[in-house]
């Protein structure tokens, strides 16, 4: 409808809410938009364990596309192959959250300082006391601010990081060489990053790839955090997504062409996503036990987006990139 501006599953999903008396929510995504409304989104902290990320042997699948160790990760791999024997880089994350990321770089011993910048001070707040917590305040450091004065003020760094913050960044023909000025000159741009469909468009064949998925999994892992069961995966509407938050994957789909236009590329992992991402979402919690049957469940999932993938491609890409240039 309308270019899938709105759609049924927008009427479906006011129509539970209305049925729950919860329209609260609603009423204060209309109240609130652009800028002030993707601040709000990302003030909330709690991290949630509904999505693929939350799942343990997903990351270790992750590792194994990004690294060829399932047991190496992606901070561990780039510290050791294109930092070392560097201990003194200054770097800056975009995006940083509540610092998760963050700590994980931190913790490979390459940076002497390493700054995350939000737009939320409450992800800020917690990433910093995340940070006290693990006694890294003297490499970490965190703060609100924005990008583009820092690259105005000539603000330069060893290495640049983004993680899974990149894809909120729109117009990124001006946005991306405008970053490329925050890299010293012989510096690294760090990506790992969604590179899937703008808006989260899902196209036809990882919907298909997906729902085949779904319907092979059990019931009782296909549960979602209210009860309800997860029937199918869905296109959602173009108005649903910046109604929730304005910036997500808004300029997604230009994102891995636009880093390799403007940027020197050393070196590139995809990591599949495609069907794993929306499939396994609302429903993860489900997966995140150890036990041989859910492993063995898991080992049939990444199988199934494994065979999906040549025709699909891959929505997860991880990068390392120098400023143009320098070869």
């Amino acid at each position: 409808m309308l270019n899938n501006l709105i759609n049924r599953h927008d009427a479906d999903r006011l129509l539970r809410k209305v049925r729950k008396l919860d329209l609260d929510p609603v009423l204060a995504k209309l109240r609130v938009r652009g800028g002030a409304r993707v601040v709000q989104h990302w003030s909330q902290v709690d991290p949630s364990l509904t999505e693929w990320w939350a799942i343990p042997a997903v990351i270790k699948r992750w590792n194994l596309l990004m690294t060829g160790d399932a047991e190496t990760s992606f901070p561990q791999y780039v510290a050791a192959k294109h930092f070392a024997p560097r201990t003194d880089l200054r770097g800056l994350s975009l995006g940083c959250g509540t610092g998760g990321n963050e700590l994980l770089w931190a913790k490979t011993g390459a940076f002497s300082l390493l700054e995350g910048v939000d737009v939320a001070q409450q992800r800020i707040d917690f990433a910093t006391r995340a940070a006290a917590d693990e006694g890294l305040c003297d490499v970490l450091r965190f703060r609100v601010t924005d990008v583009n004065r820092m690259a105005a003020d000539g603000e330069r760094f060893d290495v640049l990081l983004g993680l899974q913050s990149l894809h909120h960044f729109d117009n990124l023909d001006e946005t991306l060489p405008r970053l490329s000025r925050l890299i010293e000159p012989e510096g690294t741009f760090v990506v790992d990053e969604f590179v899937g469909p703008t808006r989260f468009q899902w196209t036809d064949g990882q919907l298909d790839a997906a729902n085949a998925l779904l319907a092979r999994l059990p019931e009782e892992r296909r549960r979602l955090a209210d009860g309800r069961i997860k029937r199918r995966v869905v296109r959602p509407s173009k108005l649903s997504m910046v109604l929730d938050d304005p910036s997500e994957a808004v300029d997604a789909a230009a994102l891995l062409p636009g880093l390799r236009r403007h940027f020197d590329v050393v070196e590139e992992r995809p990591y599949g996503g495609t069907v794993l991402h929306i499939a396994f979402s609302g429903i993860a919690h489900n997966f995140r036990d150890q036990e041989p049957e859910t492993l063995a469940l898991l080992e049939r999932c990444f199988a199934a987006e494994d065979a999906a993938l040549p025709d699909v491609g891959h929505d997860f890409v991880a990068m390392v990139c120098r400023p143009r240039g320098l070869g």
